[in-house]
C-alpha cells in the first residue's frame, strides 16, 4: 500500500526555520502531503457481524504499538474488536523510533486502516520528549487513525482551524486538529466512523464547542442522517459545552460509556491508577448500545494490571452497537 508522501529534507528544515518569516498558515499552504489519507484494505475482507465492538483510545504517540497489540489480542473486553479509533498516532517520529505506528499496529491485528495527518512536527517533540530523543525525524507525521475489520470506504478529513498556535509553542507544528471520516457496510446500512482529536488545554473550552459544531456540519452536509459512530479523545468532561453540543445532536453518552470511571491515567509510585477525568468517548447516532457486555473503560497496560507497563497516559473506551431503526435523542 503506498505510503503518504515525504517531505524533502530541504522543505523540512526551511518549515521550520522560516527564513522569509511567513505567518505559520502561509507555511502550510506549503504542505500539500498533510491533507492526503492513508488507506490500506489489504488486511482484512470480513464482513459484518450482528452488531460492532468498537473502542476509541488516544496512544501516546502509538510508541508502544507492540504491548499495544498484545493488550488488544489478550484482554477479554478488548478482543474482536470491529472498530479502534485512535489518536495521536506517530508516523515517522524519533521519539516513537521512527515507526508508523498506525500501520505496525494494524498489521499485527490484522485489521485494515486510514490514517490523517493532524501535525507535521518540526521540532522532536514535547521539551520532555526533546530532552530524551535522539535522532532525527523521518517524516514529522503526527495524527489520527480509524482500525477496522471491515473494509473502509469513501475516507474524507476534515481539518480544524486554530492550528497556527503550534507554530511558535515549544513543540513546533504546522496543521491542525483533524476529523477523519471512513464508511464501512453493516448488512444493508452504511455507517459512518468519525476519529478525532479535539484541542487541548483548559484555556481552549471555547476552542473544542467550535470544533464540535464544524464536526457537526460537516456530518449534517456529507451524511445527512446516516448511522455514525464517533470516537476519540475530545478533552472534554461529560458536562462541557461540547459534548452538550455533541448531545443535542443526538449523539448517545451515558448509553455508550462508563463515565463513572476516568479515562486520562497516570503512574504514582509504579502502579497506574485512574486520574480525574473522563476525556476520552465512543459516541453513536442511529445505533443501538448493547446492554451486555456493557461498556467500560479498560486500563492502558500491559499485562493489564495496576503494575503493567503503562503504554499512553489515556485509558481505552469501549462499547458494543448494533443498528437500530432510529436515531435515539
Amino acid at each position: 500500500m503506498p505510503r503518504l508522501a515525504t517531505l524533502g529534507r530541504d522543505r523540512y528544515h526551511w518549515l521550520a526555520h522560516n527564513p522569509d518569516n511567513q505567518p505559520p498558515h502561509a507555511l502550510t499552504q506549503h504542505i500539500p502531503e498533510i491533507n492526503e489519507i492513508e488507506l490500506d484494505n489489504s488486511q482484512s475482507q470480513a464482513t459484518a457481524r450482528e452488531g460492532l465492538h468498537v473502542a476509541a483510545w488516544n496512544l501516546e504517540r502509538g510508541r508502544h504499538w507492540r504491548e499495544a497489540a498484545q493488550l488488544l489480542q489478550a484482554h477479554p473486553g478488548l478482543q474482536s474488536l470491529d472498530i479502534l479509533c485512535l489518536s495521536e498516532m506517530d508516523d515517522g517520529m524519533a521519539r516513537s523510533h521512527n515507526e508508523h505506528s498506525t500501520r505496525e499496529l494494524a498489521l499485527a491485528l490484522g485489521m485494515n486502516y486510514a490514517y490523517g495527518v493532524e501535525f507535521l512536527e518540526l521540532s522532536l517533540g514535547t521539551p520532555e520528549e526533546q530532552a530524551q530523543t535522539q535522532g532525527d525525524n523521518d517524516r514529522g507525521y503526527h495524527g489520527n487513525a480509524i482500525l477496522s475489520r471491515l473494509p473502509l470506504q469513501s475516507p474524507r478529513l476534515l481539518r480544524l482551524p486554530g492550528g497556527e498556535r503550534w507554530y511558535d509553542a515549544a513543540e513546533k507544528r504546522l496543521g491542525g486538529r483533524i476529523a477523519l471520516f471512513a464508511d464501512i457496510q453493516l448488512g444493508a446500512q452504511v455507517v459512518t466512523v468519525v476519529s478525532t482529536h479535539l484541542e487541548s488545554g483548559p484555556e481552549n473550552q471555547q476552542r473544542r464547542t467550535q470544533e464540535g459544531q464544524l464536526i457537526l456540519q460537516a456530518i449534517a452536509t456529507h451524511y445527512g442522517d446516516r448511522p455514525i459512530i464517533l470516537g476519540g479523545d475530545l478533552n472534554a468532561a461529560p458536562t462541557t459545552p461540547v459534548i452538550q453540543a455533541l448531545r443535542a445532536a443526538g449523539f448517545a453518552f451515558e448509553e455508550s460509556n462508563d463515565l463513572t470511571v476516568s479515562t486520562y491515567q497516570l503512574q504514582v509510585n509504579g502502579r497506574i491508577q485512574p486520574g480525574k477525568f473522563h476525556i476520552d468517548y465512543v459516541l453513536t447516532r442511529g445505533l443501538a448500545v448493547a446492554q451486555a457486555p456493557p461498556p467500560a473503560v479498560i486500563m492502558a497496560a500491559y499485562p493489564c494490571e495496576p503494575t503493567g507497563k503503562m503504554l499512553s497516559d489515556h485509558a481505552i473506551a469501549t462499547t458494543h452497537l448494533r443498528l437500530c431503526s432510529s436515531v435515539s435523542r
